[in-house]
């Protein structure tokens, strides 16, 4: 929805979100609140006002996956080039790679959560 509807305020803050990944990644900014940020960016740009209403579950969800995933990695970043796909691809106003590519994102965070969660 967001790469169908979004419009230039809503693109630009994807893209600060993602830019604030990019800072997290340096160690300039928070990690999680970037990530968390990017995210919600997304749900606004999607226009879907019940969607953007759900921050509060997608911030809690994004926290647990957050701690369980980069500890299963043993790493403490989110990826940040699985988010600039999706980003790049809300962008360009393509709907289907956008789509397919937060699919990865979620499908890689899934995985993970279900491997930490057997362990």
């Amino acid at each position: 929805m967001a790469a169908r509807l979004a419009g230039p305020e809503a693109k630009a803050g994807i893209a600060a979100a993602l830019d604030r990944m990019k800072a997290g990644e340096r160690g300039e900014d928070d990690p999680l609140e970037s990530d968390i940020a990017f995210h919600v960016a997304i749900l606004r740009a999607s226009g879907n006002r019940f969607l953007t209403q759900m921050r509060d579950l997608i911030d809690v969800a994004l926290r647990t996956s957050f701690r369980l995933t980069n500890r299963r990695e043993g790493a403490r970043l989110a990826s940040v080039s699985d988010h600039q796909r999706v980003a790049e691809a809300i962008l360009a106003g393509d709907a289907e790679a956008a789509s397919q590519a937060m699919r990865k994102l979620m499908l890689k965070s899934t995985s993970l959560i279900e491997s930490a969660a057997s362990e």
